[in-house]
């Protein structure tokens, strides 16, 4: 049941979005062996001036600042998997909305099965019942 939060500090056009809604669930489905049908992206825009590095306020024309984090019933996922994931996740940014700051982080949350909910069950109640 994964959860990915795409937050970014530009405004995207509907295109970049759509393309970042796709290829995200398309590598939760092939990498991470999630379902397409349970997986959520949700994009979070902001300005540039919004973010900062090194407490330099962004600007407009600088790369754009960008952080992802990705939600897992923990143990579903090898560390392989992971690695791949964090590597083709940063290369979708760069592909879809241009250069990306360098600290640009993804994070994988393993969230245990008895703290992740799905439609009002956890995922270790779901796991039980098959």
């Amino acid at each position: 049941m994964p959860y990915i939060n795409i937050r970014i500090g530009a405004i995207l056009n509907d295109i970049q979005k759509q393309e970042l809604f796709k290829i995200t669930t398309s590598l939760m489905n092939t990498v991470m062996k999630k379902r397409r049908e349970v997986t959520v992206v949700h994009i979070q825009e902001s300005q540039a001036s919004q973010w900062s590095i090194n407490a330099d306020q962004l600007s407009p024309n600088e790369p754009i600042g960008a952080y992802v984090d990705i939600k897992v019933t923990k143990g579903t996922n090898t560390a392989e998997e992971k690695k791949e994931m964090i590597a083709k996740t940063i290369k979708m940014l760069q592909d879809t909305v241009g250069t990306i700051q360098e600290a640009c982080y993804v994070v994988i949350d393993d969230i245990s099965g008895d703290s992740w909910g799905y439609n009002g069950q956890t995922q270790a109640m779901r796991a039980n019942k098959t």
